[in-house]
């Protein structure tokens, strides 16, 4: 019986083979005009500040496409500006927009707010985004809309960022030598964002946690492409806590609203050795699966964790994708669904958005392999 989407995903996520390989879409601003341009189709093109654009329903459609990723605070009473060059967000972190030679760009941090602090009276004092109840009326009404109206599995991002925000307001070295040298000083940062987005995620998983099939945390990138940011150790003494704190309180909180719902984590690069710790700190997905990263070969990883946990991603984005044939991406496609796609866990994506040096013709070609090579119960 033809599945649904979101009853595709729901399966999946379940640990069991729906009818074919669920799929989702992430893609940046360039690309995705490219590919608009490619379908013949337009769009009123939502993005955030990670230039991460929002497909409409029709072009989910039309590639066909599972999961709708849903733009927090992008509600038709509010559009990122296309012109805008500089801005300084909320958290005081100022950053500029760097464009590429393919007409793509990405907003650049330039300035580390408390990268100054001496002790952790600094960290304390400094002017920390309030606890003011977040504007979510218009945003729960559109969400609700589309849960009636479309099949999609809804998902959207927000939270996280403890570790990867901390840095962002320190600077990476001061803040990796606060996690050797002075502890404390890190987590007094990581403690202030985790308070915040405590807040911010009960208000939001109230809203809007019914409609949602999973919901992913802002990244917490462990992992460079050669191996761990961090020891394994520090990470459990100082990061692990703080991390384990949020995914576990909002997990309760989602289940309240949805007693199916899940939680995936986002963690680029190298981050092998931190999946058991990733399953005991409770997520259920593990986003993005790169597998050009040292040690994350993705049947090694299925075999070894696949009953625990889902996997969302590991099309390798830097490789056949950015750079290959058309034939270098069905083949991609093809392998990462053998290593990954049996016995259901897998969301089939690229490993990171798909940049301003993907094609469309090759966005079309990864999806029309993923229909042809996806369906269980072929062989």
């Amino acid at each position: 019986m033809k599945l649904t989407r979101r009853q595709r995903v729901e399966t999946a996520l379940n640990h069991m083979e729906p009818d074919r390989v669920p799929r989702d879409m992430t893609i940046t601003m360039k690309p995705y005009q490219d590919l608009l341009e490619y379908l013949h189709m337009s769009d009123e093109l939502w993005w955030d500040e990670w230039a991460h654009a929002f497909p409409k329903p029709e072009v989910l459609e039309k590639l066909d496409i599972d999961v709708m990723h849903l733009p927090f605070g992008r509600t038709a009473d509010g559009f990122w500006d296309m012109n805008c060059r500089e801005y300084i967000d909320e958290w005081g972190c100022k950053k500029i927009k760097v464009e590429d030679e393919n007409g793509g760009f990405l907003f650049q941090m330039v300035d580390h707010p408390l990268s100054g602090a001496e002790s952790i009276e600094d960290i304390e004092r400094y002017d920390w985004p309030g606890l003011d109840e977040p504007r979510l009326e218009n945003f729960e009404r559109y969400v609700r809309q589309l849960y009636n109206e479309t099949d999609f599995a809804l998902t959207m991002t927000f939270g996280g960022n403890v570790f990867e925000r901390s840095h962002y307001l320190r600077g990476m070295e001061n803040f990796f030598v606060d996690l050797l040298i002075e502890p404390e000083k890190a987590a007094a940062v990581m403690d202030k964002v985790l308070e915040i987005n405590l807040h911010r995620n009960e208000q939001i998983l109230k809203a809007v946690g019914k409609h949602l099939t999973y919901f992913r945390f802002q990244g917490e990138d462990l992992g460079s492409q050669d191996g761990p940011l961090i020891a394994l150790t520090t990470f459990r003494d100082v990061v692990k806590p703080r991390l384990q704190t949020e995914w576990q309180t909002a997990k309760k909180e989602f289940l309240k609203q949805n007693p199916s719902g899940k939680i995936c984590i986002h963690s680029c690069g190298a981050v092998y050795d931190f999946i058991p710790d990733f399953i005991e700190m409770g997520a259920d997905i593990l986003n993005p699966l790169q597998p050009n990263a040292k040690g994350m070969d993705t049947a090694r990883i299925k075999k070894e964790f696949g009953e625990r946990l889902c996997f969302h991603g590991g099309i390798d984005s830097q490789g056949p994708i950015a750079k290959g044939s058309v034939r270098d991406v069905v083949e991609e496609v093809k392998l990462r669904l053998e290593n990954l796609m049996e016995g259901g866990g897998y969301i089939l994506s690229p490993s990171h958005n798909f940049q301003s040096d993907t094609t469309p013709e090759k966005i079309a070609a990864l999806y029309e392999a993923a229909g042809e090579f996806g369906r269980y119960g072929m062989k």
